[in-house]
């Protein structure tokens, strides 16, 4: 299967913002990883992800700001020949990012945020409630660190 690195940050971007879902990694204070999926926004080398105001994933990122965000887009199933299972793969294109999340605390900063997020699944605008955006944490993660591989390009039959 062939890999090849993605380096145009046009094209990276363009894989993040084909994609409904991220999967953020964290490590636990035994250094265990710990993944989640969350709804993300993206914009100007930073993702943006909100959660409740409390659990597992808070108590950690006290311990450890540092998170990994995963990306993959273009999902297709290939394979060189139909008989012959080790021959079955997946084509696709990944964004792997680091970074550290800081906390946005003030409301209208907030509101900016979630927006951002909003706008990676509608076009529509949104007003949000005091109480609204008092009880969500909003995440701001700096990308550090950005990569990206298309695999599995070499297939000529696919199935989709």
């Amino acid at each position: 299967m062939r890999t090849s690195f993605i380096t145009s940050k046009v094209e990276i971007e363009d894989i993040i913002t084909h994609c409904d879902v991220c999967f953020v990694g964290i490590i636990e204070a035994d250094g265990t990883p710990y993944v989640i999926p969350m709804n993300f926004g993206y914009s100007n080398d930073e993702i943006i992800l909100h959660s409740a105001p409390e659990g597992k994933h808070l108590r950690l990122l006290e311990l450890n700001n540092r998170v990994c965000v995963t990306f993959c887009s273009d999902k297709k199933l290939v394979y060189q020949h139909p008989d012959v299972a080790c021959s079955y793969s997946m084509q696709a294109k990944s964004v792997v990012c680091k970074g550290s999340v800081t906390f946005i605390e003030d409301l209208s900063e907030k509101e900016l945020a979630l927006n951002v997020t909003m706008k990676n699944y509608t076009d529509r605008p949104f007003k949000y409630s005091k109480p609204a955006l008092a009880n969500v944490k909003v995440w701001r993660v700096k990308v550090d660190e950005m990569t990206a591989k298309s695999f599995g390009q070499n297939f000529k039959n696919h199935r989709g």
